[in-house]
C-alpha cells in the first residue's frame, strides 16, 4: 500500500534533505517520510522542523508555536 504524501510531508522532506542540516542534526532524512514520522522522532532538530511545519499547516499562531518549540528545545538540548 502506498502512502499519499501531504503538502506538509513534502515540505518536511525538502527541508530535511538539506545536507548541512542533516549533518548538524546527525540524522538521516530518508528515515522521515511524513510529518507523523518526524513528530515521533527523538531527534530535537527533526522534531522542531516537523512541529513548525505542522503548526503552520494547522493555523497555530506564530507566538504559540514559538513558545512550544522554544520550551521543547530548552528541555531536550
Amino acid at each position: 500500500m502506498s502512502k499519499f504524501l501531504t503538502n506538509s510531508d513534502k515540505i518536511l522532506q525538502a527541508v530535511l534533505q538539506d545536507e548541512k542540516l542533516a549533518e548538524y542534526g546527525n540524522f538521516n532524512p530518508d528515515n522521515f517520510e511524513t510529518i507523523e514520522d518526524a513528530l515521533q522522532s527523538e531527534n530535537a532538530i527533526v522534531y522542531a522542523v516537523a512541529k513548525i511545519i505542522y503548526g503552520k499547516s494547522e493555523g497555530k499562531p506564530v507566538k504559540e508555536l514559538y513558545n512550544e518549540i522554544n520550551n521543547y528545545l530548552k528541555e531536550n538540548i
